[in-house]
């Protein structure tokens, strides 16, 4: 699987990009929002990753920069089995901030998703307090649909429906 948008190459996340993640999930501006995990943690979601992507048939993407191929962050649809939702979700580095990666590459793991899942809505679970994160969820068209917690941590669950969806089978307000 290889999309690609008029600036970024998004590619199934692998356990070859475990220097890159371990080194974005250092950056302190990372970490207030996402969370840090050593090498054997990384490693371990990276395996859980390539895992996802051979029996669901999607996961999380590495961001790349067309231009020079440079590792920009992460994207990708992961599904939550105690929610039964599928999230679209974006962590960049920090040097990447400010440019609408996340919002293009979001944008393309949304059209993506839409295409190989039957699913009425995705989802982007954000903490409430990450402004960069719900200004990608609202250009995305996404909505709050309810506060929940995801991993021990208080989100806000945002939702944009399927474009074709019917009023019954959308995202519940």
């Amino acid at each position: 699987m290889l999309i690609e948008t008029d600036r970024l190459l998004l590619r199934p996340l692998a356990t070859a990009d475990l220097d890159e993640v371990v080194a974005m999930h250092a950056s302190p501006e990372v970490v207030a929002t996402m969370g840090t995990f050593d090498r054997a943690t990384a490693l371990a979601r990276l395996e859980r990753n390539e895992h996802e992507w051979n029996e669901r048939g999607h996961g999380l993407v590495a961001i790349l920069e067309r231009a020079s191929g440079r590792f920009v962050g992460r994207s990708g649809l992961k599904y939550w089995p105690q929610f039964d939702e599928t999230e679209v979700g974006w962590v960049l580095r920090p040097d990447a901030w400010g440019q609408g990666f996340a919002t293009e590459a979001g944008r393309a793991c949304l059209e993506w998703g839409f295409r190989r899942l039957d699913v009425p809505y995705l989802t982007a679970m954000i903490l409430p307090d990450n402004g960069r994160s719900i200004g990608v969820a609202v250009r995305l068209g996404m909505r709050p649909i309810r506060s929940d917690f995801l991993m021990e941590l208080p989100v806000t669950v945002y939702a944009v429906d399927r474009p074709d969806a019917s009023p019954q089978h959308r995202a519940p307000d």
